[in-house]
């Protein structure tokens, strides 16, 4: 049977010369104006979503999020320093690459940290492996399955960003809004988890919960959304719904850790 000439993707031409695609919808104009200010936002609460759970990591000594959600995420933000980096060289500096190339390790800073705390601290070790080992989970199994998960997201983000262009197509831009959609689908369980094995507030804060409703909703809300702004790529029908469903499970776990107990802490200082 003959294909050729069909058209099987329509969608997929948007996705051609992506970083001219950046370029031109991030120009210091009148046009772009409204660009920028989504993007600022999305930058904004994408730092919170991390820095949120440094303190939590902190003041409770747990982290928030499941330990997978850190391996997956520090290959996407590595993939993404060196890829802004290219792209600056390539682009004469273009400001948005050198911003980003500059401000993607410190993410990559953050979510490293995360993963040491996890490993070298037996009672998250023994959380986030859980079922894994029995007896207390050493350091030796802790770093060997981290190391191993971040390989793991490594290959198959690679994978992905290679399909649609690379490092050179600035693929990784386009997979973003995607890293963001796994936040509450993989912290889903670990959220409600806690609520159910501790009963309390716990290892999270409502103002985590908060963060994450906006910086997920900035995804996909026309007007709102940078990747709406800068690429024709994300307009149609599969992403807004992807972006409205996670949305709506973010509400919904905001909603169950409000149901809980306050944390301990807060008791203690209450008596």
């Amino acid at each position: 049977m003959d294909i050729s000439g069909t058209n099987l993707m329509p969608h997929m031409e948007y996705v051609a010369n992506m970083p001219q695609q950046i370029i031109d919808a991030m120009q210091f104009n009148v046009e772009c104006i409204p660009n920028i200010i989504a993007w600022m936002l999305c930058m904004t609460f994408g730092y919170l979503m991390y820095t949120e759970a440094m303190s939590i990591i902190k003041k409770q000594g747990t982290d928030p999020y499941p330990l997978l959600l850190h391996c997956w995420m520090i290959t996407i933000d590595v993939i993404g320093s060196i890829t802004s980096w290219y792209l600056a060289f390539t682009y004469d500096f273009f400001w948005i690459f050198v911003v980003f190339g500059i401000g993607l390790p410190i993410w990559v800073f953050m979510e490293a940290k995360a993963i040491h705390t996890c490993i070298v601290t037996q009672s998250e070790r023994n959380r986030q492996f859980r079922n894994l080992a029995k007896g207390d989970v050493t350091e030796k199994q802790a770093r060997m399955w981290a190391y191993g998960m971040i390989a793991a997201s490594a290959c198959l983000n690679m994978y992905t960003m290679d399909m649609i262009g690379g490092i050179a197509n600035a693929a990784v831009w386009v997979i973003w809004p995607l890293t963001n959609y796994v936040f509450p689908l993989w912290c889903w369980r670990e959220f409600r988890a806690r609520g159910i094995e501790e009963g309390t507030r716990d290892g999270a804060t409502m103002r985590l919960h908060i963060i994450l409703i906006i910086q997920i909703s900035l995804m996909w809300i026309p007007g709102l959304s940078w990747y709406l702004g800068f690429t024709q790529f994300t307009h149609y029908p599969a992403y807004y719904i992807m972006g409205a469903a996670m949305t709506a499970l973010c509400i919904y776990n905001a909603w169950q850790y409000s149901k809980l107990p306050p944390m301990r802490g807060t008791e203690a200082k209450s008596e």
